[in-house]
């Protein structure tokens, strides 16, 4: 088995913190091309079930990326699946916290299984899924 995975413990765990402001939305909005008023009108977002302007979904779960990619597993960690199940809003300016864990340590391969899950300012379940990851 790959050295790197040896390292790695069944139910370790990582997280960081981040808050997304309007000029994160924006300039993910730009890259992504996704311009849903939803993220980006305030008058559209106010008539909305939110009331408000959030976070796109995707620009959340990219803080998982960059828990596996530099600090759980790592450097050398690529992507061969992720999952994604939105249950909250994430509100511009809001503190998100995401977490990974390590559900699954392949023996034959230098693949793990990942449960990753982002909490709303409120300690709320605002994304979860899995991720699947080799480690080269």
């Amino acid at each position: 088995m790959n050295h790197k995975v040896h390292r790695i413990k069944l139910g370790e765990k990582s997280s960081i913190t981040n808050k997304f402001s309007k000029d994160d939305v924006k300039l993910f909005a730009k890259i992504s091309k996704d311009t849903n008023p939803l993220h980006l009108d305030e008058y559209y977002a106010a008539n909305t079930i939110f009331k408000t302007r959030i976070v796109h979904g995707i620009l959340i779960g990219s803080l998982f990326r960059s828990i596996i990619g530099t600090i759980l597993p790592g450097e050398g960690s690529i992507y061969l699946s992720q999952t994604y199940s939105f249950k909250k809003p994430i509100f511009i300016n809001e503190a998100v916290k995401a977490e990974v864990e390590v559900t699954n340590i392949r023996e034959d391969k230098p693949i793990i299984t990942l449960k990753t899950i982002c909490y709303n300012s409120k300690g709320e379940i605002a994304i979860e899924g899995v991720a699947i990851i080799k480690i080269i």
